[in-house]
């Protein structure tokens, strides 16, 4: 069973689309960045993604709706992450 890059780079782009549309900030506001844990755009929410991918494709055929729908729980985890860890 081998899985494109396709599928990758789909939940990828997907879970930064629904993090724009979360209203989840791009950078971390905090200063300076490297001492922050706030969640954004860019950080962690497309590794969560990659993550989730690759937990598919061990556990299930990946398609491109399962992906969209990693997209979309990356992007939900991401923005609630503060609230789930306290």
């Amino acid at each position: 069973m081998v899985i494109s890059m396709e599928y990758y780079a789909v939940s990828v782009i997907a879970s930064i689309i629904f993090a724009f549309m979360l209203k989840m900030p791009v950078i971390p506001k905090e200063r300076p960045i490297r001492d922050s844990f706030e969640t954004s755009v860019l950080f962690p929410t497309p590794i969560i993604a990659l993550g989730l991918t690759a937990i598919d494709k061990i556990l299930f055929v990946p398609d491109l709706v399962s992906c969209v729908l990693i997209g979309l729980i990356s992007a939900l985890f991401s923005k609630f992450s503060d609230k789930i860890f306290g």
